[in-house]
């Protein structure tokens, strides 16, 4: 035998051990994808009832919130009633006091005139 034969008795091995080992190799990968398959099919069975759940809570957080700002927006609306009809209400009764002074002094004058005609009146029955 020649030095060639040998070298390719001694390649085939090689190519034969390699392809063996490449077969394993390639049985363990299809194992782990197998076996992430199968982990991430369980997560998925996992998180389906977890995002319906989550869906539900943000329907009933955005009906809550809706109705929240609804309330809001309709006290506020009373409450700009209120000051409306109180500010119409004090501008209507408050007055300078100039005004005041002077219908102080118009009263004063009725009730002086009232009593001297009452006292006259007296006088005269």
């Amino acid at each position: 035998m020649e030095i060639i034969d040998i070298l390719l008795i001694l390649l085939i091995v090689i190519f034969s051990v390699l392809g063996v080992y490449l077969i394993a190799v390639v049985k363990k990968l299809s194992t782990a994808i197998d076996t992430l398959e199968k982990d991430l099919e369980e997560f998925k069975n996992k998180t389906e009832p977890l995002l319906e759940e989550v869906t539900a809570i943000t329907k009933s957080a955005s009906y809550i919130t809706k109705s929240i700002e609804e309330q809001v927006d309709f006290v506020n609306s009373k409450v700009e009633w209120v000051k409306t009809k109180f500010n119409l209400a004090t501008d209507n009764k408050i007055k300078s006091p100039q005004e005041n002074a002077h219908n102080l002094v118009s009263n004063l004058k009725a009730i002086s005139k009232g009593f001297t005609t009452f006292v006259k009146e007296i006088k005269n029955s």
